[in-house]
């Protein structure tokens, strides 16, 4: 399995080159401070893809979750992040997953490690016609 990771490094800029592809800025919002319906504080982490573009993961930092903000309070906020910032970024970049992941943490960690203290949430789509449709897993 391939993984391809990508972490930002200035505060304007979500994405770069990835697998080679340059995924554009201007069809996302800032890295910091995307507007979501649960009116938290979040912020993109990373982009990765696995099994040559098939599954693509967007991990946010979300530092509220588990203090100020439920899961029940941030689950639309999932469907709003993936039809609003990731698709519109697959489609520029002609990048078509089977699934996307996304993920909320409320601390940032390595993609992988297991912290027990650490709450993150989880979301599972399938692109469709420009549109996020949820999988239940």
């Amino acid at each position: 399995m391939t993984i391809s990771h990508f972490n930002p490094q200035m505060p304007a800029a979500i994405f770069g080159l990835i697998c080679g592809f340059l995924i554009s800025t201007t069809s996302v919002a800032a890295a910091d401070g995307i507007q979501v319906p649960s009116g938290q504080a979040l912020s993109f982490l990373e982009f990765i893809s696995e099994m040559d573009g098939d599954i693509v993961r967007f991990r946010f930092l979300a530092p509220q979750i588990g203090d100020a903000f439920t899961y029940m309070d941030v689950a639309n906020d999932f469907q709003v992040v993936c039809d609003e910032q990731v698709m519109p970024v697959l489609g520029a970049n002609g990048l078509e997953p089977r699934q996307i992941v996304l993920s909320m943490s409320a601390m940032d960690i390595p993609f992988g490690e297991d912290n027990p203290d650490v709450l993150q949430f989880f979301e599972i789509f399938r692109p469709e016609n420009d549109t996020c449709i949820w999988e239940e897993y």
